[in-house]
């Protein structure tokens, strides 16, 4: 029998391949500038849009609130909040987990990226607060595989939908010309 897990994986794996080589490594200062605005112009939409879900009341797991530790490190490097693009979300508890597991999975890419930063000078107190609160617990991770898990079958098709917006919204704002060059 396949996990719900599992089936968002395969549902979104050639659009979360397309977004991992478009993120790539940071080879230098400009590199990782570009991911905190590409991640600022997806992570303010999308994470407004799963605090402001009605299915956020109702459910055993809770957005965590991040944009503070972006916006800090953005300022540590003096760049300006960019423009996002909306983010809609369905209001369905579908939708919400799904768009949620794609959100809160990136904790788990986050541990190899902040990583990277540390040979930048970046660290948890200046540049990669962001990074290292995301990388720093996988407890929100756990418990939303838990509330995943309480999805009825029927409703996967539209959490797995949901999760695919997600990741084309990331890829678009990662590919905006709004964005410093790297």
């Amino acid at each position: 029998m396949i996990e719900i897990r599992s089936f968002l994986r395969d549902e979104t794996s050639e659009l979360h391949r397309e977004l991992d080589a478009i993120v790539g490594v940071f080879s230098n200062r400009a590199a990782y500038a570009r991911f905190l605005q590409g991640t600022f112009r997806h992570r303010a939409p999308v994470e407004a849009a799963l605090l402001n879900a009605d299915a956020a009341r109702l459910s055993s797991w809770q957005p965590r609130q991040l944009l503070p530790e972006l916006e800090a490190d953005l300022a540590d490097m003096a760049l300006p909040l960019p423009a996002a693009e909306p983010f809609h979300l369905s209001n369905d508890m579908a939708a919400f987990l799904g768009a949620a597991y794609v959100l809160e999975g990136s904790a788990l890419g986050a541990r190899v990226l902040v990583k990277g930063v540390g040979a930048l000078g970046f660290g948890p107190d200046y540049g990669a607060r962001y990074l290292s609160a995301q990388a720093g617990s996988l407890d929100s991770w756990r418990t939303l595989l838990v509330a995943l898990e309480g999805l009825d079958r029927q409703a996967w098709g539209a959490a797995a939908q949901a999760g695919r917006a997600v990741f084309v919204h990331a890829i678009q704002a990662f590919t905006s010309e709004e964005l410093s060059p790297a």
